[in-house]
């Protein structure tokens, strides 16, 4: 298990990450969020030891994290830390031998990766004539070349196309399935809702939310309905008049979607909706895009 605790770090009088604390165990995906200058970076930063945190520790199967630990730790920064003017081949041998790994098993494991993502063409081009997306796959390649057991990913699917994308899931979801620790940031909600169990919300430096999504969106009081139908033009105005409907967005002129508080009266929604012709209702929970836009948002107004 990777223990993240009460750590705390600051550049000058700037507070960058304030007294955080998280849990991250194998077999799971762990979801670290928030918007630009949130602290991310540094937390992953301080958790590699590339940074001293002020107070606070980071633990690894209960030991400090030293040189022998960060072998089994895979390593995606966002800034990207590939050599231009090396091969894609040459890039993984120079990496994979810094993790006591054999050029032949190297060789064995890239053609096994390069194959997921449909870049084995590329092996003897130079970093610097892939593109950006291309770029990142060997970037990702490179991090789990050594078959980590615990892997850290700053921003995974920058630059990806929606393909390349699908491909990075897919991955992620058998390293899981074979056990690895995963922790990664990013800004895309509708990714992290796919691969993760339990997120950390940030901004400032600050937890805003945490836990098991399940259960925070289980806790919220805001839900989606979606009608369908035929609906009248003043059914509609007055049912913006009710104060527990939050937001009502027309998708088309038969669809209304609504963002709602748990004190809705659906009968009195039906009674003020009652010149339409409703053909189809569906609730869902709130979407954790809306809720990350709610707490952050709210955080700081």
């Amino acid at each position: 298990m990777l223990k993240v605790e009460n750590l705390t770090k600051t550049f000058d009088k700037n507070v960058a990450v304030n007294n955080i604390s998280f849990n991250a165990s194998k077999g799971k995906i762990f979801g670290l969020l928030g918007r630009n200058g949130a602290g991310k970076s540094t937390i992953f930063r301080c958790m590699l030891n590339i940074i001293k945190q002020d107070s606070g520790k980071v633990l690894y199967n209960d030991k400090i994290i030293d040189e022998k630990i960060l072998d089994k730790i895979g390593y995606l920064p966002e800034e990207g830390s590939l050599i231009s003017s090396y091969t894609v081949l040459d890039q993984c041998i120079y990496y994979g031998m810094l993790k006591n790994m054999d050029e032949e098993s190297i060789k064995k494991r890239l053609f096994e990766l390069t194959s997921k993502f449909d870049i084995i063409e590329y092996m003897n081009m130079k970093q610097k004539d892939l593109s950006k997306g291309n770029r990142q796959k060997i970037q990702f390649i490179v991090s789990i070349l050594h078959d980590p057991e615990l892997l850290i990913l700053d921003e995974p699917f920058s630059g990806l196309d929606p393909i390349s994308v699908e491909q990075l899931k897919q991955v992620l979801l058998e390293l899981k399935e074979s056990g690895k620790i995963i922790v990664f940031s990013s800004h895309r909600m509708d990714h992290v809702e796919m691969l993760c169990e339990d997120i950390l919300i940030l901004d400032h430096g600050m937890e805003i939310i945490k836990g098991n999504i399940d259960d925070i969106k289980d806790s919220y009081n805001t839900k989606v309905i979606n009608l369908v139908g035929k609906f009248d033009k003043n059914d509609i105005e007055n049912l913006k008049e009710d104060k527990n409907i939050i937001n009502i967005d027309k998708k088309s002129n038969d669809n209304y979607v609504l963002k709602v508080g748990k004190n809705l009266d659906i009968k009195q929604m039906f009674s003020t909706l009652k010149n339409s012709n409703i053909t189809n209702l569906t609730t869902e929970k709130i979407s954790l895009n809306d809720i990350f836009i709610d707490k952050v948002g709210k955080h700081y107004e």
